[in-house]
């Protein structure tokens, strides 16, 4: 206490020796702030709280400050407002931060960069949704906010590869000038080894991006465009449940509660049954990763989840929604989840309960997909087939297959999914094999296809999730064996695959993003497909066996190629893959594993 004592003394000091327009003003203030929040914590003083928020919102007011340390300052006076449960200035406050973070984060930065920003105000989005409900703003209100600050880094990459179709038009020469500015910014500079070529492309890339967010402000002007670069408005929003309900589940310390988007309105279902406390435990339980010894123990508890998962959020949506169990799955209409903050990776279309019945479960009720932001959704509708597969002109497919990986376990049933997989697209699909690729090899292909198939092991890194990945191999040369070679997400997500249709990606936490303070990136490499092109992805939230692999990748292509022809819309491909897992789900040898059937989910349109 006594360290304590001192440590608020001379913060206090540092802050009084400060003249006030001194941009490192807000740093000390910032510091004050958190050790009177911890004095505060440890006596319950109310004078220390009053004080701790007054000094935070000093710190947040300073226009000298750097926008990056503003932002951290808005961050802890939430907390603060909140713990005197003023939660009409915590709202207020909560809305001012987010639209400051277009300066904060934007394309100027490089990857890492983004992500160490976007960590800074992990939860504000989230935290600032529960506020706008707590103080009786409207759904559509809540879910606008959430938007803003989610998903930031990808927006970025959406936003300059969006449809300018309207702007052509219109506009043609505008246009050009944001087209040909828009692809000097994007043109990547990491193979630049010559330090002044190097040196020059920054300086030209900096100058691009200037001229580009001038030009997207000019644009924003204009009638009819005032939405360019901004986020969905309230049509748009409701536009995208045309084919099938909007689920957003948002898990705060405040409250849980399910934003729900139908043709017909938006509206909010309150969650107490999914506290924040309990979705904590059960993720930090880590059932997820089992070794053969403890498989069975995780299964059940697993089992126990799903359950809480069920009865505390997807049962009532579900009654909400009036989706109740149908004869067919044919006829289940479709949903789309998003998760957020805890829920960001919660399988809500495996949700259930067993020990009511085998059919106490999601799936028997609607066809789920996932999309990581409503904006996502949008995009990933708005990218149009480039055509149709038919006998004459059928599409291209190329399967990618690691049998075995450098300093890895084999996958010998890779060859047998390939076999399956050729078995059931042939002839209406032209289909490329592709065995131990590289990555420079892999891209090439993906740039070809229409429908991309990996099977190989998958990395999820928890400290830098841009460089999750597929595992692939070096080149073999005469002089050196192969070693790993990674697909990474920030490699794919810089992509721009016109062609692309289904990605589906036979490997280990594909979906999984483990980034402590990035969750609501959705940084992962299914996203990744999705942002560079590919209408529908299939991954895994977690590793799941060799064996199951095969089969539903089995089931999947043989549902789309039902009929004598390789011809399905969006709304079959999530059905196909509906179907395949509940073949391993209702078996006798599975029906009890849910860690070997609950991680395949379907992302996009």
């Amino acid at each position: 206490m006594e360290d304590l004592e001192e440590a608020i003394r001379v913060a206090q000091q540092a802050v009084d020796a400060t003249p006030e327009d001194h941009p490192d003003l807000a740093a000390w203030l910032n510091a004050l702030g958190n050790k009177l929040r911890r004095r505060y914590e440890r006596t319950g003083k109310m004078e220390d709280l009053k004080e701790a928020i007054q000094v935070t919102q000093q710190a947040w007011k300073c226009k000298n400050a750097s926008f990056f340390i503003r932002i951290i300052a808005s961050t802890l006076a939430l907390q603060l407002l909140q713990s005197r449960e003023d939660f009409e200035n915590a709202y207020n406050l909560s809305v001012e931060a987010i639209n400051l973070l277009p300066y904060v984060h934007n394309r100027s930065l490089d990857h890492q960069d983004q992500q160490y920003v976007v960590s800074h105000f992990s939860g504000l989005a989230t935290t600032a949704c529960s506020l706008a409900l707590q103080t009786g703003r409207r759904p559509e209100a809540a879910l606008d906010i959430l938007e803003q600050g989610r998903g930031v880094i990808f927006s970025l990459l959406m936003d300059y590869r969006g449809d300018t179709s309207q702007l052509k038009a219109a506009y043609p020469q505008l246009c050009m000038q944001y087209e040909s500015l828009r692809l000097e910014v994007n043109k990547p500079a990491e193979n630049i080894t010559d330090n002044h070529m190097r040196r020059t492309a920054s300086t030209s890339r900096a100058e691009a991006i200037t001229k580009l967010e001038m030009c997207v402000r000019d644009i924003q002007q204009l009638p009819g465009f005032g939405q360019f670069h901004k986020g969905l408005t309230t049509k748009q929003m409701q536009d995208c449940s045309a084919e099938g309900s909007i689920v957003i589940v948002n898990v705060t310390n405040l409250r849980s509660d399910a934003i729900i988007i139908t043709t017909d309105e938006f509206k909010f279902l309150p969650l107490p049954d999914l506290s924040a406390h309990q979705a904590e435990d059960w993720i930090n339980q880590d059932l997820t990763t089992a070794t053969l010894s403890s498989h069975g123990r995780k299964n059940k508890a697993y089992l126990q989840f799903l359950s809480w998962l069920w009865h505390g959020c997807v049962r009532p949506v579900l009654d909400e929604l009036h989706c109740y169990e149908q004869h067919s799955a044919e006829d289940l209409p479709r949903v789309w989840w998003i998760g957020t903050g805890l829920a960001s990776s919660f399988p809500f279309h495996s949700a259930g309960d067993i020990s009511v019945g085998p059919r106490e479960n999601a799936s028997y009720r609607v066809i789920s997909s996932y999309t990581p932001t409503l904006k996502a959704l949008q995009y990933t509708r708005d990218h149009i087939r480039t055509s149709t597969p038919s006998r004459h002109y059928p599409w291209k497919a190329v399967i990618m297959t690691m049998p075995e990986t450098p300093g890895a376990s084999d996958l010998p049933g890779t060859n047998v999914e390939r076999s399956e997989i050729i078995a059931a697209m042939e002839p209406f699909v032209s289909v490329k094999t592709l065995e131990y690729p590289d990555v420079e090899s892999a891209m090439a292909q993906l740039r070809e296809c229409n429908i991309a198939h990996f099977a190989c092991h998958g990395v999820s890194d928890p400290a830098d999730p841009s460089s999750s990945g597929l595992i692939l191999q070096t080149a073999r040369t005469t002089t050196e064996e192969p070693r790993q070679d990674i697909l990474s997400v920030r490699e794919v997500s810089q992509a721009h695959l016109l062609q692309a249709d289904i990605a589906y990606l036979s490997a280990c936490s594909t979906a999984q993003d483990r980034a402590v303070g990035l969750s609501d990136e959705v940084l992962h490499v299914v996203s990744g497909f999705q942002v560079a092109g590919f209408r529908h992805v299939v991954g895994c939230l977690w590793p799941s066996s060799d064996k199951v692999c095969v089969d539903i990748a089995k089931s999947f292509y043989s549902e789309l190629s039902q009929g004598g022809a390789m011809s399905y819309n969006d709304r079959a491909t999530a059905l196909a893959l509906h179907k395949a897992v509940a073949k391993i789900r209702e078996s006798d040898e599975y029906r009890k594993r849910p860690l070997l059937w609950a991680q395949y989910v379907h992302f996009g349109a």
